[in-house]
C-alpha cells in the first residue's frame, strides 16, 4: 500500500538546470552555457552586492547558447510551481522578438518542445 501522504521529493532548480545544460550541449552543433548573474559577495558586509553598471541587464536567462542555425538560445529554468520575474519575462520576450529562441523551461521535455525537436 502506498502512503498518499508521503511528500514527493522536490528536485532542485540547480539539478534541473544542470540536466538541461547537459542535454542542450549534446544536440548537434549547439553550444550553451550557464549564465550566472548572482551578485558579488562582499566579505566586509557579508552579503551579495548586485552588479551595477550601464550594461548590466536584469532578468538575463539562466542558460544562454547558440543553435545550429545561429540563433540565440535563452532558457529560464524554473522548478515546478516557480514563476519568472517581470524582468525575466521581459528578457525572454526581447530575445524572441529579435528572432532568438527563448522560454521558461522546467524539464528537458520543455526544451524539446521549445526547440521543436
Amino acid at each position: 500500500m502506498v502512503d498518499s501522504k508521503k511528500k514527493e521529493k522536490k528536485v532542485s532548480e540547480n539539478a534541473i538546470l544542470n540536466a538541461i545544460l547537459i542535454y542542450v550541449n549534446c544536440l548537434p552543433e549547439t553550444f550553451a552555457w550557464r549564465n550566472n548573474t548572482t551578485g558579488i559577495y562582499d566579505t566586509g558586509k557579508k552579503c551579495f552586492r548586485s552588479r551595477k553598471g550601464k550594461y548590466n541587464i536584469k532578468g538575463v536567462a539562466d542558460i544562454l547558447g547558440i543553435t545550429a542555425n545561429g540563433r540565440l538560445l535563452a532558457l529560464e529554468v524554473k522548478r515546478a510551481g516557480g514563476k519568472p520575474s517581470v524582468e525575466q519575462v521581459r528578457f525572454l520576450a526581447h530575445v524572441n522578438r529579435l528572432g532568438g529562441i527563448a522560454g521558461v523551461v522546467r524539464s528537458i521535455n520543455d526544451v524539446k518542445e521549445l526547440l521543436k525537436i
